[in-house]
């Protein structure tokens, strides 16, 4: 309403930029459009960073899948090493110690265990449903593969701990969900994450039949071209040894110097599931509070 002052822009604090970190990243299961989300990836990701590909699709028959059976032209990766694991996704064995095998199916002698990697998304597996499985069993499949996943990951932590105290917690899975009534068994099963890709992927086109001028903002934000969504620590745009009480306002002028755009925050004694009214666009912006070193603000940036 026009209501607030501006009382004087200090400077942000002086970072030291890290450089991006290779990353070991698996993806359980199968998508008819696995070619799309690996190029995608490609474009996020460090030079040297390796995909891992562990599913029930014969090995020598993943390139031609990835081609569409010729509707695609030929995967290409500039950042991102592949590495194929032919397994079955619910086979505890088969995810115990996962063996790469090349194109031919010949194993390479790379192999890899859960708590090595830093993401691991279990996929809605597109073999099932073509073999059969309707929405709530191919959710079935991925809550078990979560499960045996978790649980592999536990026994393999225990272990390192005992060998070194200082071992860090392997990543938490995130699962795909495809029909909106698994989302009550997802507490039961522990999941700390999941996607729910057809609920997004309806909304997405809902909101661009209603205005296709919306096209262009989702666009890009969903993109690796525009901008992406960060998760920042506030002590990125505040010295909180000089001010510790500010208005949301004052933290959104703040980011505006690093090119970014704050659109919410989660405090520190919050889980961002009881967050949900400040994550994006919260209610009294104007009223400062006193900031923590663990809050964050959720921005726009493009890296």
């Amino acid at each position: 309403d026009g209501s607030y002052k501006i009382h004087g822009i200090k400077k942000v604090p002086e970072i030291v930029e890290t450089e991006q970190t290779v990353e070991k990243i698996m993806f359980c299961g199968w998508r008819r459009d696995m070619a799309d989300m690996i190029a995608q990836l490609d474009e996020y990701v460090q030079e040297g960073s390796e995909l891992w590909l562990f599913n029930s699709v014969p090995a020598p028959k993943r390139a031609e899948l990835l081609k569409d059976t010729g509707n695609k032209e030929e995967l290409i990766t500039n950042n991102l090493t592949i590495c194929n694991v032919v397994g079955n996704p619910i086979i505890r064995r088969d995810l115990n110690r996962m063996h790469a095998v090349d194109d031919s199916g010949k194993p390479t002698g790379r192999e890899i265990t859960l708590d090595q990697f830093d993401s691991i998304l279990i996929l809605a597996d597109a073999v099932a449903m073509e073999n059969g499985a309707n929405m709530m069993s191919c959710d079935s499949r991925s809550l078990s593969s979560l499960l045996i996943i978790q649980d592999i990951q536990k026994k393999l932590y225990v272990k390192r701990k005992s060998e070194d105290p200082n071992a860090t917690l392997p990543c938490a899975p995130i699962s795909e969900i495809l029909d909106t009534r698994t989302k009550s068994l997802l507490k039961v099963a522990n999941c700390h994450g999941y996607i729910m890709s057809n609920q997004i992927i309806s909304s997405v086109m809902a909101q661009v039949s209603e205005d296709k001028d919306i096209n262009i903002v989702l666009r890009e934000i969903l993109t690796a071209d525009g901008s992406e969504t960060y998760i920042r620590k506030v002590t990125r745009f505040v010295d909180l040894d000089e001010d510790r009480v500010l208005s949301f306002w004052d933290i959104a002028l703040r980011a505006r110097q690093r090119r970014e755009v704050a659109v919410g925050y989660k405090p520190a004694e919050l889980e961002f599931k009881d967050a949900t009214h400040l994550i994006i666009n919260p209610a009294e912006k104007f009223v400062p509070r006193k900031w923590s070193p663990n809050d964050m603000i959720i921005t726009f940036a493009l890296d």
